[in-house]
């Protein structure tokens, strides 16, 4: 069978032949691929010419975000049968279980002490078939299965957000505990839409900033979802009192440090900044980072990083995505802008189509 593989040395996806798995172990479950994201992670790795191989591979194969079908199961597995769909989860703890002493959820482990399957030390999903424990894939209901790849990259987003509401019920006592704030989530990617998609099924206003124009089709589709689109170059500061008209929670999708310092001082006072997005290999930059951490100080800012997700964060991903299913059905299609084979896919892998929001690959 194929698989969709980044190989040391070469900054270009390739197609292999990959073995088909020959039996099911017992507490596995066989599950086929049916749709695969590609996403800037994947991107990012191929760019790197460096990808994190499993030990004794020559090559990593790609693909974590993922909608699945299983195909058999092995034996003493029960909550799953041929025919259920299924979403996995990416990061896993390196032992089974845990270093008791280090016990906590898998996307909160250190490094050394997780793989992440298609980025980090573990095979992806990029191929027909794959073994997995049933501990880490996440039940899909039949009539979600058409938006259910999106699972991954918006448990991502979830998670920043759940961790921001978190932080900020905690400590703001004056919310007693309804929070609602006024998003701003600066890019136009695959996680910016997940992340202004998120708020906006929470009931939040969101405002989306990007470069596109206010015509193009990212735009336009911002609209269709109720969220305020403005251009990056028309927000100025100068005229603003950010108090009034600032925001409370900055999800910052771009991974662009300029735009990250720039935009975290929309920030109103006790307000929270959530970086979301990052360049696997960091430039050294010129910034005005004293007046960032000058703002943050005066203002009480939060200012979270966060990568990957929990199983909790899958499971209100795919909730929000019922809602967003229900509420904007038409809008809610028109996020998958691309579906190719595999062979077609190879060069989406390093490039993006323009005005693309999400790519899918059809195994």
């Amino acid at each position: 069978m194929q698989a969709i593989v980044a190989i040391p040395g070469s900054d270009r996806a390739s197609v292999v032949d990959h073995p088909q798995p020959e039996s099911v172990p017992a507490g596995y479950i066989l599950c086929e691929s049916v749709e695969i994201g590609i996403c800037g992670t994947d991107r990012e790795i191929l760019l790197s010419k460096s990808p994190h191989v499993p030990r004794g591979e020559s090559r990593l194969i790609l693909g974590h975000e993922c909608l699945g079908r299983v195909v058999e199961v092995g034996a003493g597995v029960t909550d799953y049968q041929a025919g259920d769909w299924v979403v996995p989860v990416v990061r896993r703890p390196l032992e089974n279980p845990p270093d008791p002493r280090r016990a906590q959820r898998p996307d909160m482990l250190p490094m050394g002490q997780f793989t992440e399957r298609g980025i980090f030390f573990e095979d992806g999903f990029a191929t027909k078939y794959w073994l997995d424990r049933p501990e880490f894939v996440v039940d899909v209901e039949p009539e979600l299965s058409d938006v259910a790849v999106l699972a991954e990259p918006f448990a991502v987003a979830e998670k920043g957000i759940n961790e921001a509401e978190i932080v900020q019920k905690s400590r703001l006592e004056h919310l007693d505990g309804h929070y609602e704030p006024r998003v701003l989530v600066t890019g136009m990617g695959p996680i910016a839409f997940a992340a202004a998609l998120i708020a906006r099924v929470r009931n939040w206003p969101v405002t989306m900033a990007g470069r596109d124009q206010p015509d193009t089709f990212r735009a336009t589709l911002a609209a269709e979802f109720d969220i305020d689109f403005r251009q990056l170059d028309d927000m100025n500061l100068a005229d603003v009192d950010v108090e009034e008209a600032g925001f409370d929670l900055l999800l910052e999708c771009t991974g662009s440090d300029e735009i990250a310092a720039e935009y975290g001082s929309w920030v109103r006072s006790c307000g929270a900044i959530v970086w979301l997005g990052a360049s696997r290999i960091p430039k050294p930059r010129n910034h005005n980072v004293e007046r960032m951490m000058c703002e943050a100080i005066f203002r009480n800012h939060v200012i979270l990083g966060t990568v990957n997700s929990a199983m909790r964060d899958f499971i209100d991903a795919l909730r929000h995505l019922k809602d967003l299913k229900a509420r904007f059905p038409a809008a809610t299609k028109k996020l998958f802008t691309e579906r190719l084979s595999a062979e077609e896919s190879l060069v989406l892998y390093n490039s993006r189509v323009k005005q693309s929001v999400k790519t899918l690959v059809e195994f």
